[in-house]
């Protein structure tokens, strides 16, 4: 009798434990945005000294990315007109904060040198333009590849936040 009790206020317990914590799971989880349409801006160098092929390549593999992930019904470029009409329309801005140029030598040679790395702010705004979207993100090549492979590393980390972040376009 006495060890039936003790199972049965175990297992009880541990159903209380598992329900509140589903509950707490489920409150907790943010609910994902939703837009039918994304529109690329330009990357934002801002004041860092970043080659212009490092800017352009982000941006072409970021629109690439996105396009490729399904998400969103339009990817737009920006100054697209086609864009202006849609209502639910949000914009995925880039900035650079830090830019490291490694060497393709060394991280041939090395393990632990010559890694690019480029660390960049990732928002969305909607149309009216207020952020309802940002991450601190770094694309970073360590081992093989050409510098800027980093671009490609980057364009996938923010697609990924984006798709995260957003409920597929019905």
């Amino acid at each position: 009798m006495v060890n039936s009790r003790r199972t049965f206020v175990l297992f009880a317990s541990f159903s209380m434990l598992t329900a509140s914590a589903i509950v707490s799971a489920q409150t907790t989880a943010t609910p994902k945005l939703s837009a039918s349409a994304i529109e690329v801006a330009p990357v934002d160098a801002g004041d860092v000294a970043i080659p212009p092929e490092f800017r352009f390549a982000v941006y072409e593999r970021l629109v690439e990315q996105v396009v490729a992930s399904g998400m969103f019904k339009k990817v737009y470029r920006a100054g697209d007109h086609a864009a202006d009409g849609v209502p639910d329309l949000v914009t995925l801005h880039t900035k650079i904060l830090l830019f490291k140029a490694g060497s393709e030598t060394e991280r041939g040679v090395t393990t632990v040198l010559g890694a690019t790395t480029v660390d960049v702010t990732a928002s969305v705004t909607a149309k009216d333009g207020h952020e309802i979207l940002s991450k601190k993100l770094t694309g970073r090549v360590r081992f093989f590849g050409e510098n800027l492979g980093v671009t490609n590393d980057l364009a996938k980390r923010i697609t990924k936040l984006v798709n995260k972040s957003f409920s597929a376009a019905s």
